[in-house]
């Protein structure tokens, strides 16, 4: 079962891209402003949606495939430091 989504406000177009480059850097591709992902590390994977709306100026992030391994606090934590790292 797929954790709750997380809506960040506030996310404009510039914000936006800077949290695409950020996920580059980190290895983790995203194509356009919506679409899924796969986050592997070692033996665990994390996928994650992402839509973001440039009219509403929202980002919705939501993990995917949770496990005990890897549980949806410590993956939602980790996505939202990431958006906040971009002003």
């Amino acid at each position: 079962m797929a954790c709750a989504t997380q809506v960040f406000d506030n996310v404009t177009r510039e914000r936006f891209n800077c949290l695409v480059q950020k996920a580059a850097a980190s290895g983790i591709m995203t194509d356009g402003d919506e679409g899924q992902t796969v986050i592997k590390h070692g033996l665990v994977s994390a996928q994650i949606s992402w839509n973001f709306n440039a009219d509403s100026q929202t980002l919705a992030l939501q993990y995917l495939n949770p496990s005990f391994l890897v549980p949806c606090d410590k993956v939602n934590g980790m996505l939202h430091d990431l958006v906040d790292s971009c002003p």
